[in-house]
């Protein structure tokens, strides 16, 4: 024969050998399990199954179903093989075997978790056996809650009734009672510290866990490499499900908080499957309770957001159960937005009930998530908020967020747009603050500042509430400008006016004259200070006189008429004027007199120089120039009496003229200007000049020479009070009162009334009358403070 022949021949003979061989070890098993020698049965099994023998599937269920043999694992392993090498007629018995055979392991499983051996031994099942392996000390059986009674105890242990006891145990509703009273948290526990794995890296779920081979589909995830052990609530839960296999559905197994258990567990390491175990709760708001017991992140809020999404949407238009409907391949965002968004058009009333709730839990869950953003991107800012305190005082939440708008950071400051627009702070009272951190603290220039508020949109909100405006910029921005930043304040004030102001304004300059004169001033005069120019209760010349000079005299005096003066009365050319030759008298000018004046020739010069600007002056400020540089207590210390007698004496001559000028437009009915402004005239100057002279030439008498000369300080003060006196009655009145009361004679007092100018008509007689008066006034004021003090101490 040939090696074809031969090899067949030798295949029928191996093939005959392993028949005949596996029939053998069926006989020895079945003489094994007749005799109940299961450690025998066990063995020719394990060599039928490694032969491969099909026909040995029968001997093997036998064995596998022999409740007599307590190694479970075998046992499952015996009736796996079954079921693999079965003809069909057999797999659904085999099936049922196979179920009840797992319904026990995981029962045991469960009744020994919550109640170890009584001898406090560990208890050490293999994870061949349940896929899992779980260790107890007898220091827990005392918390333990109590799962059966001794009877019960009594009838498990009969191997005979086993099977019967574990599947009738699995159906009564008080065994799953205690089960799961078990699962539920001891002592303030929550969900998972009863013996859960801890995810170490991930448990306050900053990262989305998923399985090592789904990495490359998630952005940078949590990737948990270790095979973790079954938990409790995973043997509970395949036991509630083989009972309702067992019962066909009649006995549904209460799953709920054992889903909720998996849920919380699963959450770290994988979130699709925690996910997946939350679908699955018979109640759908029931995942409330899984959510609220997780530590606040990002991703579980999402979560939490992603399946009511999911829910309502489902809800509202059912999925197909035969096919993967598109709703669970939409990215998470886009259907909780597009969820959101179609929810929040319709008020609750509007949707059934259950739907409603759902609603509002989504809501919850938004919102939890935009205050957990918020409070992140606070801390992220470095602004030294405090979020709990953000999170839980109403007015530190408005000021946080008015002063987070105090910033030139864009995302700060959108930040602060975005706090205000969810916590309802007006966005008026955000770009309020930061137009006035603009102003105050930005330094930025004023050019600057107009462009940024013109990008920002700042005036489109802040011109809807003119009022408001108007008192927030004279508040709080006025006082922060500098007076001679004439740039800034001309855009203050174009501000005001731009937003409607005008009506606000009570000033006596209008907002339109600011503007005009701050043009102007910054052209000609720009170290003016602008606001102690128009302060109220100022005298504008004080301000106007430290820039004023002859090359802008002129732009300002025509500005002057828009000045309110210190009396409320508006500034007159003529008084700026007056402002200017008192300066360039004293102190000189860079154009007209380069050196300040120091001797009579000088003073006269300068004198001559202020003179030429007596025309554009009115005669009552003419006066009081020349009061000053001759009557005032500078022009006595600085000036000789000739040089003032000389220049009195000019005056005179100069005030002639001008009165003739004076008459001669008069009389051509030129009379507007002397009506209005002019209630001094220049003969009333001419009149007051006289007198002034005659004064001055009564320094040379003797005696006030003898005054003014005298070793005695209080002669000296005589004579100089009488020098700037100009011989008025009442300055001349006060001071022989004042001789008198110092103890002068009466003759010191009588010659000095006679070297005064003019008829003063008042006597030696009249002086002690009044100093009389005064003397009892004042004795009568100090017995009443004696009264005062008296009636207090007594």
């Amino acid at each position: 024969p040939d090696s074809t022949q031969i090899q067949g021949i030798i295949e029928s003979l191996k093939e005959k050998k392993i028949n005949l061989g596996g029939q053998v070890l069926i006989l020895l098993v079945e003489q094994a399990l007749k005799y109940h020698d299961y450690k025998a049965a066990n063995m020719h099994c394990q060599e039928l199954m490694a032969s491969g023998y099909s026909k040995s599937w029968e001997v093997c269920s036998q064995l596998g179903q022999s409740e007599g043999y307590q190694d479970m694992a075998v046992r499952q392993q015996l009736l796996a093989y079954a079921l693999t090498h079965c003809p069909p007629s057999a797999i659904e018995m085999l099936l049922a075997a196979s179920n009840i055979l797992q319904t026990e392991v995981l029962y045991n499983t469960v009744n020994y978790q919550i109640r170890p051996s009584e001898k406090g031994e560990n208890v050490n099942i293999s994870r061949s056996s349940v896929g899992m392996k779980l260790d107890f000390s007898s220091s827990q059986s005392a918390d333990l809650l109590q799962w059966t009674t001794a009877k019960t105890m009594k009838v498990l242990s009969n191997t005979t009734l086993t099977t019967k006891a574990v599947l009738h145990a699995v159906s009564d509703r008080q065994w799953w009672k205690k089960s799961i009273a078990y699962l539920r948290p001891l002592h303030g526990q929550e969900f998972g510290d009863v013996l859960k794995n801890t995810s170490g890296a991930n448990a306050t779920i900053e990262k989305q866990g998923c399985h090592p081979f789904y990495e490359t589909l998630i952005d940078n995830p949590y990737l948990s490499y270790h095979a973790p052990l079954e938990s409790f609530a995973e043997v509970l839960l395949r036991t509630g499900k083989f009972a309702e296999t067992k019962s066909e559905g009649h006995d549904l197994f209460p799953a709920t908080e054992v889903l909720l258990q998996l849920a919380s567990e699963a959450l770290p390491d994988d979130m699709t499957l925690s996910l997946a175990y939350l679908l699955a709760l018979p109640q759908v708001v029931d995942a409330n309770k899984c959510f609220e017991k997780q530590s606040p992140s990002a991703l579980s809020l999402q979560l939490a957001s992603y399946y009511y999404s999911l829910q309502i949407y489902a809800h509202l238009a059912p999925c197909f159960k035969d096919e993967c409907h598109p709703l669970y391949r939409a990215d998470p965002k886009d259907l909780i937005q597009m969820v959101t968004k179609h929810v929040t058009n319709s008020s609750y009333a509007d949707w059934p009930e259950e739907i409603a709730i759902l609603i509002k839990h989504l809501q919850y869950y938004n919102e939890r998530l935009l205050d957990f953003t918020q409070a992140q991107i606070l801390q992220g800012l470095g602004k030294g908020v405090d979020v709990q305190r953000f999170t839980a005082d109403g007015q530190y939440k408005r000021e946080t967020i008015l002063g987070l708008a105090e910033t030139l950071e864009e995302n700060v400051y959108n930040i602060a747009l975005s706090l205000a627009q969810r916590y309802n702070v007006p966005i008026w009272e955000v770009h309020m603050t930061h137009l006035e951190f603009l102003f105050s603290d930005s330094g930025l220039s004023t050019a600057a500042i107009e462009d940024r508020a013109k990008s920002l949109g700042l005036f489109e909100s802040l011109k809807t509430v003119p009022k408001a405006f108007h008192e927030h910029m004279t508040t709080y921005v006025y006082p922060i400008i500098e007076g001679k930043d004439h740039q800034r304040l001309l855009y203050y004030f174009t501000l005001l006016e731009n937003c409607v102001c005008s009506e606000f304004v009570k000033d006596t300059i209008k907002l339109e004259t600011h503007i005009r004169l701050l043009k102007k001033f910054k052209a000609v005069a720009p170290d003016l200070n602008y606001k102690k120019l128009t302060e109220e209760n100022a005298d504008p010349l004080e301000a106007l006189d430290p820039i004023l000079t002859s090359q802008n005299i002129l732009p300002i005096s025509k500005l002057a008429p828009k000045i309110p003066g210190k009396d409320g009365r508006l500034l007159s050319p003529s008084s700026v004027y007056a402002a200017l030759i008192r300066k360039v008298f004293w102190k000189g000018d860079s154009h007209l007199i380069k050196k300040v004046p120091e001797t009579p020739p000088e003073w006269l010069h300068s004198y001559d120089i202020c003179a030429k600007y007596f025309d554009r002056l009115y005669p009552g400020d003419i006066i009081n120039f020349l009061d000053e540089i001759t009557f005032s207590s500078k022009a006595v210390t600085k000036l000789s009496v000739d040089s003032r007698v000389e220049m009195t004496k000019k005056a005179i001559k100069s005030m002639k003229h001008s009165a003739e000028k004076a008459g001669k437009r008069a009389s051509e009915g030129d009379l507007t200007e002397a009506a209005v402004h002019r209630q001094i005239t220049y003969e009333d100057v001419l009149n007051h000049l006289q007198q002034s002279l005659a004064h001055l030439e009564t320094l040379s008498n003797s005696f006030i020479s003898y005054l003014k000369t005298s070793d005695q300080k209080i002669l000296r003060d005589y004579g100089y009070q009488y020098d700037i006196s100009r011989s008025e009655k009442k300055r001349i009145h006060e001071q022989v009162v004042t001789m008198c009361l110092d103890g002068q004679p009466l003759n010191m007092i009588k010659t000095l009334l006679d070297v005064a100018v003019g008829d003063l008509g008042l006597s030696p007689r009249d002086v002690v009358e009044t100093a009389l008066i005064r003397v009892i006034a004042a004795l009568r004021q100090v017995k009443l403070c004696i009264s005062e003090l008296l009636r207090v101490y007594c």
